[in-house]
């Protein structure tokens, strides 16, 4: 018998955050690295966490706006927070966070 998936979802949220962050590459003249992070940390939100079992062992995010969210780090510095929905068999990505920020993440 084959080990749980889920499908991978992204927010508008979470994806605005991949934009800002390639913007914040491309206006210190490195694009490039923006859109190596962007393609690395889509690919690790949805190999880590189409694996039901990764999913599931997330950290609490301890967000009030979802204090259901989850959340794993991805290269030492950005939060990938996500909400499971065991119900439909999907993980939604909700924002992806460095952790150098000052501000805390809000709502999607």
């Amino acid at each position: 018998m084959g080990e749980a998936t889920f499908r991978v979802d992204f927010s508008r949220r979470a994806q605005a955050d991949l934009d800002d962050l390639s913007e914040y590459w491309a206006a210190r003249e490195e694009a490039w690295r923006g859109e190596k992070y962007h393609r690395d940390l889509v690919h690790r939100a949805e190999v880590e966490l189409s694996d039901a079992a990764s999913a599931r062992r997330g950290r609490s995010a301890k967000i009030t706006d979802w204090p259901e969210a989850r959340e794993i780090v991805a290269f030492g510095v950005y939060r990938i927070i996500y909400r499971i929905d065991e119900a439909a068999a999907v993980v939604h990505v909700l924002r992806f966070w460095h952790t150098h920020r000052d501000d805390r993440p809000a709502g999607a």
